[in-house]
């Protein structure tokens, strides 16, 4: 009988934890709160390397309510020229403060064995076309909610190093 009443306060609070998981969510599909916005800031190209082309994708995530949201990580992938040469995850987490701002960096590495059906673009300086996907997860107030974000764009290998030049100032 005495186990029964100590495990009644833990049942009680396992449950009002349970409760309060879906309340980020139920705010968010009543309109309480917004998902955070998600804009490419650069996409910039680094120096070949033994292993592949470093590219760093630069995100800035904008908190349009009233509290602090807290990112768990994110998921992407990359396809240029329409063909997927990467895709990966990240938990690195990034807390998004009321009404503010933060920058995710997105460290890519597309490896060496999609590098040759590129080169022909890269030597004759032509305009990449990229696409960058993925999503951000967002912490257990809002259930581990997904925010999902899409970029387009073309560059050439030059304009991508300047993106990593005016990045690193």
């Amino acid at each position: 009988m005495n186990k029964k009443i100590s495990r009644l306060p833990l049942l009680i609070l396992a449950f009002c934890a349970l409760a309060c998981l879906g309340c980020g969510v139920q705010q968010l599909t009543r309109g309480e709160l917004e998902p955070p916005h998600v804009t490419l800031k650069s996409l910039a190209v680094g120096l070949p390397t033994d292993q592949g082309l470093p590219l760093e994708c630069n995100l800035l995530l904008d908190n349009p309510n009233p509290q602090d949201l807290r990112v768990l990580g994110y998921d992407y992938e990359l396809r240029l020229e329409g063909r997927l040469v990467l895709q990966g995850e990240s938990r690195e987490g990034v807390t998004l403060p009321a009404r503010g701002q933060a920058q995710a960096t997105v460290p890519m590495l597309v490896k060496l064995r999609a590098l040759p059906r590129l080169l022909p673009a890269l030597l004759r300086e032509e305009k990449l076309h990229y696409q960058v996907a993925g999503g951000i997860r967002l912490a257990s107030l809002l259930g581990g909610f997904r925010v999902p974000f899409h970029f387009q764009g073309q560059m050439t290998p030059k304009e991508g190093m300047e993106q990593l030049r005016l990045y690193m100032k």
